[in-house]
């Protein structure tokens, strides 16, 4: 059984998506440009921030159940496509070395050095358990954007990558996190560590208000980290997967996912309980709600679910799970939903076909588990 948060981490959960006030909406605040250099962060382990806060919406503990989906094609021209007709099997061998055990920050491997990344498909991997890969975290990276605390100046970036960007020769996808009112990346380490030991590069905005900037922290995360692949003094250079680029968020970063989704470059989202509507997707959308949420309802969540008819798209409602109980605060090991955004990112960034079966078809893995409601569109193969 998952531990219950701590007071400290009921305190930040307590300022996610508070009321709903300015969940969504687009304010002011410009984004200023100009990147900074990345600076290391302590190596401590995937553990839980100590924050500050109240716990927000009802629920109790997640029970057990699978992952929260939305089907289809993963637009972009890099490759392999993750829709009706299946990712064609792409080239490239699983990553050698061991990973995920905790957040690193020592000096990387010359990530750069040698030839640049190969586009393709990547091996079959348990979304369950971390990945390959040894990870780092990186704080105060990339440009200033969106607003800070109490409405002040735009702030940068938190990186969650794999620390050899080299091991196995793959271009590595990119996943830009949106965070919920009030909270940062921290308080989703276990998440964002978990996709960074698979293999992405996990581009996260230290704002509390996601919503609010232009353009979007969020979008300016995928900008910088795309300029970063052509720069030949980042460790990113040539390292990064240009065509596959996905973006989730919670709360507040649910609603703002669903406008980063708007971007060319974003070609499939995860919004976690808070969605707006969209109709210029360009790519498969995953919602998810919990049934038990009373900050954001599922039935909001639905609204969008209902609008969405361009793109394959999956509402996933994890009966036993409140507006924030889903979020791991300690350890490596991802809760139900935490597995499913990987699952998902890996289904439609990475062309693991392997894992379809979770989301799509009448008899996917969260259509028949009894811990999750499920509604899908264009998702049927």
């Amino acid at each position: 059984m998952r531990r219950t948060p701590l007071r400290s981490e009921l305190v930040v959960l307590g300022l996610v998506c508070a009321g709903l006030a300015g969940c969504g909406k687009s304010g002011g605040g410009g984004a200023s440009g100009g990147s900074t250099g990345a600076t290391a962060s302590g190596g401590d382990s995937r553990g839980g921030p100590s924050a500050s806060g109240g716990h927000p919406g009802s629920g109790g503990q997640v029970g057990s159940g699978g992952a929260l989906g939305s089907g289809g094609v993963a637009a972009g021209s890099g490759g392999f496509a993750g829709g009706k007709g299946g990712a064609p099997s792409g080239s490239g061998g699983r990553p050698a070395g061991a990973g995920g055990e905790g957040v690193d920050a020592g000096a990387p491997t010359d990530a750069a050095a040698g030839t640049p990344c190969t586009v393709g498909a990547w091996p079959a991997a348990d979304p369950t358990m971390p990945g390959p890969y040894a990870t780092m975290m990186e704080s105060n990276v990339g440009p200033a954007a969106g607003v800070g605390a109490d409405g002040g100046p735009p702030v940068a970036f938190t990186m969650f990558r794999p620390k050899d960007l080299a091991q196995g020769g793959l271009c590595h996808p990119v996943v830009t996190w949106g965070n919920g009112t009030g909270a940062n990346p921290t308080l989703y380490k276990v998440l964002l560590n978990q996709l960074a030991s698979h293999g992405f590069v996990v581009i996260a905005s230290d704002s509390p208000n996601v919503s609010m900037g232009d353009p979007p922290p969020m979008v300016a995360g995928v900008t910088w980290v795309l300029a970063q692949n052509d720069d030949p003094t980042s460790e990113l250079y040539q390292r990064i997967d240009t065509t596959h680029i996905g973006a989730t968020g919670h709360s507040q970063g649910g609603f703002a996912t669903t406008t980063a989704g708007g971007d060319s470059h974003i070609t499939t989202i995860a919004a976690l309980c808070g969605a707006s509507n969209q109709r210029n997707l360009h790519g498969p959308a995953m919602l998810y709600c919990g049934g038990m949420d009373t900050t954001v309802p599922c039935t909001t969540i639905q609204n969008t679910f209902n609008a969405i008819n361009n793109q394959p798209v999956m509402l996933a409602d994890f009966l036993a799970a409140d507006h924030a109980s889903w979020i791991s605060f300690r350890g490596t090991t991802p809760s139900p939903v935490e597995a499913a955004v990987t699952a998902w990112m890996r289904v439609h960034l990475m062309g693991d076909t392997a894992l379809r079966s979770w989301f799509y078809g009448p008899s996917c893995k969260l259509c028949t588990d009894t811990a999750w409601s499920v509604m899908q569109k264009m998702m049927d193969q």
